[in-house]
């Protein structure tokens, strides 16, 4: 077995899960936009891609000539392919901490607060002064995780920006933490755990193959 290499792709996914468990437990909502979600799936991703696509597909031209700083251009290469996607997604926001419902109250309590000329369609959300038009939808499986997504025609990126700033401002986002339910404390523990256990079996994988992580330190650094 190529310890270094399982460590490699199972350690950055550890990590995620991790972060997005005790983002879970917070009794603040936490807003993620649609382009950090990109990148954080991205960098979960990272491991498994550097031991597979990128590993499939390596250059063996440009190691010759670079030695291993081939495989850092490589990942610098992945990190802005992640980059030009994570740009290139609908407007939207992703909520922990709130669902579909407690969303909605928050979104209109503040666009009220700010005398801010709105309508709701069911679910769906319009603002003519800033161009936007969006639903709230909550997230299968995760009952305290809801979604705001762009809808219709071309979002307009500025009105976004100042929504989404007047919403971080917004003393209704902070106020409208609760109790965390049963459900969502499981669901967070479970990827709490679950990213220990990664990240575990990724240190004990590193100690197995450490002669090697320090021999490829070693030449990136030209010793």
């Amino acid at each position: 077995m190529d310890y270094l290499r399982l460590a490699i792709g199972i350690a950055p996914f550890g990590i995620y899960l991790l972060v997005m468990g005790l983002l879970a437990l917070r009794r603040t909502p936490t807003l993620l936009t649609s382009g950090q979600d990109v990148l954080l799936v991205g960098f979960a991703l990272c491991g498994f891609a550097l031991i597979g696509p990128i590993e499939l597909f390596f250059p063996t031209g440009a190691y010759a000539n670079l030695g291993e700083w081939a495989w850092l251009l490589l990942m610098a290469l992945y990190f802005l392919v992640v980059l030009f996607f994570a740009l290139q997604r609908t407007p939207g926001w992703t909520v922990l901490g709130l669902s579909c419902e407690q969303l909605r109250n928050v979104l209109d309590q503040t666009l009220v607060d700010k005398s801010i000329e709105h309508s709701w369609l069911g679910n769906q959300l319009e603002v003519p002064s800033w161009s936007i038009r969006a639903i709230v939808e909550s997230s299968r499986g995760f009952p305290n995780t809801s979604h705001l997504t762009a809808c219709g025609k071309q979002p307009s990126l500025m009105g976004w920006y100042e929504f989404e700033k007047l919403l971080m401002e917004s003393k209704s986002l902070s106020a409208s933490g609760s109790m965390i339910s049963r459900t969502t404390f499981v669901q967070a523990t479970v990827c709490i755990v679950l990213g220990l256990v990664c990240l575990l079996i990724a240190g004990i994988l590193i100690d197995q193959d450490m002669a090697r992580l320090q021999g490829w330190i070693s030449r990136l650094l030209g010793g």
